[in-house]
């Protein structure tokens, strides 16, 4: 099965969106990263760990963006995601529930939890789903379109998630 390119380019730039806005959180809060990294990594995170975080997340937004690198760019945003979620998944396991997770910048409440693992899951799923496209012929200005909102329905699905997760947080009385 093979997905068709005007949706695989939307994941894309949905990918592009995500990957942009953490390296900016991460680049206009070093602080902040680099003590959330060493919760999440102990003496691998810190304060050079956020600067190499922030320049692969802007790396991988760049490769996304040019057709040549967009296979690999998707396989690593994947691989992220993966990582990301997996980090989340053993503090889960630790106990760890009150910690932040980092996704939303500095001034979120949210917590790490299960609903964070299994959407970062999903989203890594959406970047090895894009690498499915098939070749396909131009489709002009209806096909940007398209691809634009595949990216911007896909933006706004991830932003609701994030708030219905940290609202029953909140509800839950975990934030």
């Amino acid at each position: 099965m093979t997905l068709p390119a005007i949706i695989s380019d939307g994941l894309a730039w949905f990918l592009v969106c995500l990957f942009i806005q953490a390296a900016f959180h991460k680049l206009g809060a070093p602080r902040y990263y680099s003590q959330l990294m060493t919760r999440y990594v102990g003496r691998l995170g810190g304060g050079l760990a956020v600067w190499l975080v922030a320049l692969l997340e802007a790396g991988v937004a760049l490769s996304l963006l040019l057709p040549q690198s967009r296979a690999a760019g998707l396989a690593v945003a994947a691989g992220l995601l993966l990582v990301y979620g997996g980090l989340m998944a053993s503090q889960v396991l630790r106990g760890e529930t009150g910690m932040q997770c980092g996704c939303a910048g500095p001034d979120s409440q949210l917590g790490i939890s299960w609903a964070l693992v299994a959407r970062n899951g999903v989203c890594a799923g959406l970047a090895l789903l894009a690498m499915t496209s098939g070749e396909a012929a131009s489709a002009g200005w209806v096909g940007l379109i398209v691809s634009l909102f595949v990216a911007l329905f896909a933006v706004l699905v991830y932003e609701t998630s994030e708030q219905l997760i940290s609202n029953a947080q909140w509800m839950a009385g975990e934030s």
